[in-house]
C-alpha cells in the first residue's frame, strides 16, 4: 500500500502530468468567484488564495483515496 502512495505523490509531481494545467485553472476561478463576491482587492486576494487552497487540498485527497482504492482492489 506504501508502494501505492509513494507512486501517487511521484505521479503527481511528475513533469509529464496535464494536471498541471489544474493550477492556473482553479486559480483563474478562484478569482472571479470570489470577484463577484467581494469588492475589495485585499478581501478578493485572500478569499481567493483560501478558496485556491481548499479545492486543491480536497481535489489531492480525493485522488489519493481513489488512487489508493483502485491500487488496493
Amino acid at each position: 500500500m506504501w508502494e501505492a502512495v509513494g507512486h501517487f505523490f511521484a505521479s503527481l509531481f511528475s513533469s509529464e502530468n496535464p494536471l498541471w494545467l489544474y493550477y492556473p485553472l482553479c486559480a483563474v476561478v478562484a478569482i472571479v468567484y470570489k470577484a463577484t463576491k467581494f469588492d475589495e482587492p485585499k478581501q478578493i486576494a485572500l478569499a481567493a488564495l483560501h478558496f485556491f487552497v481548499s479545492v486543491t487540498l480536497g481535489v489531492l485527497v480525493l485522488g489519493f483515496i481513489l488512487y489508493t482504492v483502485s491500487k488496493v482492489l
